[in-house]
């Protein structure tokens, strides 16, 4: 007779990762952006090509090349001296400061790293993304609306190229990953 339920899902050491618990901070040439003015970002999201193989009269697949695809990010934009990496960041890799020259930066300069943390309802980071060669491939600094009350917005889309993933509640799991 097959079991019913819904599986290990509702043993009481399972703990979900839920959408609200996370940070993200990028520490770039210019300084560190700071975690607390992130609004809505995602967790990187990995593309894979499949390769046709035609033999006879058959067709298979296996995968082909991998590619990590943008990540988005909303930003509160403050005025806060803490908040100035961002623009300086975003002058590094395209300095529309300049409108005369508008200068693009070596890759000295514009390379940032991504930190990612999800945690738990006790603030016990579950999984840690590092996102290498990172930088702002589109900025959108906002509608501005005088009907509206809204907090005004920048959106980054960030390109990356190499990415360390660290799951904290591996399958070893350890007493911190039991909750609180």
């Amino acid at each position: 007779m097959a079991q019913m339920g819904i599986g290990n899902v509702g043993l009481p050491g399972i703990i979900f990762k839920r959408k609200f618990r996370w940070t993200l901070e990028i520490s770039t040439p210019v300084g560190l952006i700071p975690k607390h003015y992130v609004k809505v970002a995602g967790r990187p999201k990995l593309e894979i090509d499949d390769t046709e193989i035609n033999f006879l009269n058959a067709v298979t697949w296996i995968p082909g090349k991998a590619r990590w695809q943008p990540i988005s990010v909303t930003y509160r934009d403050v005025a806060a001296n803490d908040f100035g990496a961002l623009y300086s960041w975003i002058g590094t890799v395209y300095d529309f400061n300049d409108p005369a020259n508008l200068r693009q930066s070596e890759k000295a300069g514009w390379n940032g790293i991504a930190r990612l943390d999800l945690y738990d309802g006790c603030g016990t980071n579950l999984e840690t993304w590092f996102m290498a060669s990172c930088w702002p491939q589109s900025i959108d600094f906002g509608e501005l609306d005088y009907e509206s009350s809204d907090e005004v917005t920048i959106e980054l889309t960030l390109r990356y190229s190499e990415i360390k993933y660290f799951n904290r509640c591996g399958p070893q799991m350890s007493p911190r990953c039991f909750g609180c």
